[in-house]
């Protein structure tokens, strides 16, 4: 897959270098032609420009990439007018970072759905999001193995566990649902509202709502969603 990652600060620096020993493609930008220059050879390719510019902006490969993570921390007015410019230009998938409660709210503002905070989400967590999209919540066991909570795929709804047949079809084990309130409105967005059913009844139909924690290695829970 390919990425392009701005802002090369620590949090910055760990993802691109996690991601491109994983064999990812990755650009890393930064307007610090010194750091830069450190990570010329652990990062694919790295490339000296200002983001807030939109010319620069349109310079990158953006339609040739699986996501575009904007990870700028102390310059918050440059990280918000990076991410204003590339939500103009469509991204597929763009990430933002946010470092405080205003400037996450600010990012939701402008249009920024997916958003990680360097102190809660370690690169190693952001990275298997990146592999793993729309999950609510992710636990790395080790590099290859995880625990993902994801919504019930459509194409899965009504069906039970014992269909679904995971572990024969994925090698995935799925080690909890969490059923859904059936109840309308704020209720059903709360976690806390969701009842765990911790024996996996194999033969009880899944809602749209219900939630899967998986257990598996990355790639197969990924083929899992896709397929």
């Amino acid at each position: 897959m390919k990425y392009i990652v701005i802002g090369l600060g620590y949090f910055g620096t760990s993802l691109a270098t996690k991601l491109t020993s994983l064999g990812h493609e990755v650009i890393g930008v930064d307007n610090n032609r010194e750091r830069a220059d450190e990570l010329k050879d652990r990062i694919t390719k790295v490339m000296i420009m200002d983001s807030s510019r939109p010319a620069a902006m349109e310079s990158l490969p953006l339609s040739d990439v699986d996501a575009v993570l904007v990870t700028i921390g102390e310059d918050i007015g440059s990280s918000i007018l990076t991410l204003s410019i590339l939500k103009k230009l469509n991204v597929k998938r763009l990430i933002g970072r946010a470092i405080n409660p205003v400037h996450h709210n600010i990012l939701k503002e402008i249009g920024i759905d997916e958003i990680v905070h360097p102190e809660e989400d370690t690169a190693d967590i952001v990275t298997s999001l990146l592999m793993i999209k729309d999950a609510f919540n992710i636990l790395l066991v080790n590099d290859n193995i995880i625990i993902a909570e994801i919504s019930v795929p459509k194409s899965y709804t009504e069906h039970s566990l014992d269909a679904m047949n995971l572990e024969m079809r994925f090698d995935i084990k799925c080690i909890a649902v969490k059923i859904s309130p059936k109840e309308k409105g704020f209720g059903k967005l709360l976690n806390r509202d969701f009842q765990v059913d911790m024996s996996c009844d194999r033969l009880r139909p899944l809602r749209e709502n219900d939630r899967l924690l998986l257990i598996g290695k990355i790639d197969d829970i990924k083929r899992f969603l896709e397929k």
